[in-house]
């Protein structure tokens, strides 16, 4: 298996919900997990990401991101 995980911590929450959407329309990655839900088609709609991309904490983003691509 070749395949791999980029892991991002303490993502804003608009960087979260534009990231995730951007990625999520190459449909380059397999999974990606928004903190702790995961979308294991790799397909996450704004709607989606917008409720669970989480509240900055005063300017300190509280997000985690994960993206799996499949080798």
């Amino acid at each position: 298996n070749n395949g791999f995980t980029v892991t991002y911590d303490k993502v804003p929450q608009d960087a979260c919900i534009q990231i995730a959407t951007r990625i999520s329309k190459t449909g380059l990655t397999n999974g990606i997990t928004l903190n702790s839900t995961a979308h294991s088609d790799g397909k996450v709609t704004t709607e989606e990401a917008s409720t669970q991309c989480k509240a900055d904490n005063g300017s300190t983003g509280t997000n985690k991101l994960i993206f799996t691509i499949n080798g």
